[in-house]
């Protein structure tokens, strides 16, 4: 028998949590609509069921060789939603309220104000997520390659800086 749809978004969010996403992000990714995210991680989250699959997905995942540990983390950044840093930008309450920090790399506080976030670059890590499944330069690693160049071209093309068309 197949399981009803709200029960795989129910597995889907409880996989999301163990992986380390934030509540209304896990409940984004599995499928829930996306006005009513944080209602609804907050009602998952108020289950005793689901905290308890929650737990012992995490504690698989610590027990879990570190190149899976790893893969989780990689996929997070290049796939991840890497909006939980706004309210750094916002002065809204600052990290210690609700920013989800795991996708900034560094954040600086200037002398003359305001804030730099450095986020952590995309393409390296499908790259190395790339590397992970085997190492060889195949389809994947040549579409990455093509977008790695592709956002270099601009910066380094002296036409784009003109505005000549080619």
């Amino acid at each position: 028998m197949k399981p009803s749809l709200n029960t795989q978004r129910r597995r889907a969010f409880c996989v999301y949590m163990a992986r380390g996403f934030p509540p209304e992000e896990a409940a984004r990714k599995a499928g829930f609509g996306a006005g009513d995210c944080g209602m609804q991680s907050a009602a998952l989250l108020g289950d005793a069921k689901v905290r308890r699959s929650i737990a012992r997905l995490r504690k698989e995942l610590s027990f879990g060789a570190p190149a899976s540990l790893a893969r989780a983390g990689l996929e997070r950044i290049a796939l991840g939603d890497a909006a939980g840093a706004l309210p750094l930008l916002s002065g809204e309450g600052g990290p210690a309220s609700t920013a989800d920090l795991f996708h900034v790399a560094e954040v600086r506080l200037p002398k003359g104000g305001g804030v730099e976030i450095k986020f952590c670059d995309r393409l390296k890590a499908l790259s190395l997520l790339a590397e992970l499944d085997g190492g060889e330069q195949n389809a994947a690693g040549s579409l990455l390659a093509a977008l790695a160049r592709s956002t270099q071209a601009p910066a380094d093309d002296p036409r784009a800086e003109d505005g000549a068309d080619g």
